[in-house]
């Protein structure tokens, strides 16, 4: 499974234990907390700023239980994330954030994507959050959560055979 915006999704609101309808895209026309009626109790924007791949594609053979080799496609990438929350709790799942690499409920979330939390400056910022002319409330943001995972395809494509020409280097 791939980490992106959707499965980034379901692992936050796991992690946040918050209604996972509380946990939206970071774009302007998603979804608006200040809207009356809204009564959020906390809400968190996402947004993957980057997936950068740090390997050139490697192939790498699993094997599953009574099932023969399967052939994957690998490349090891780091996903560059940034979180915003607004609510009465907005500062305290900020400040959590910097506890993720020591939680054993991140760790198993982010395995499911081949993942792990990467030590990183988990700085939390306040800023003001104002969204279609409704008052302005205090926001946390902790700016660039790293994310290291391998990104697997599957293919029925055997690796490139190494091929011995037989000739000869002179130096």
């Amino acid at each position: 499974m791939q980490l992106n915006q959707t499965t980034l999704r379901g692992i936050l609101a796991t992690i946040l234990s918050v209604n996972p309808d509380h946990i939206v895209p970071k774009q302007g026309n998603w979804w608006n907390p200040q809207q009356p009626g809204a009564n959020v109790e906390n809400w968190c924007a996402y947004r993957i700023k980057s997936n950068k791949p740090r390997t050139a594609p490697f192939y790498t053979e699993t094997t599953k239980a009574g099932q023969s080799a399967e052939n994957s496609v690998c490349v090891l990438k780091i996903a560059s994330i940034e979180l915003q929350f607004v609510g009465p709790k907005s500062e305290e799942l900020a400040q959590s954030i910097a506890m993720w690499p020591m939680r054993s409920d991140v760790k198993a979330q982010f395995k499911t994507v081949n993942g792990a939390v990467m030590y990183e400056d988990y700085t939390a910022i306040p800023s003001d959050f104002y969204q279609e002319g409704n008052n302005t409330v205090l926001a946390w943001n902790v700016p660039d959560v790293k994310i290291l995972w391998y990104d697997v395809l599957t293919t029925g494509q055997a690796p490139l055979k190494t091929i011995e020409m037989g000739g000869q280097i002179n130096v």
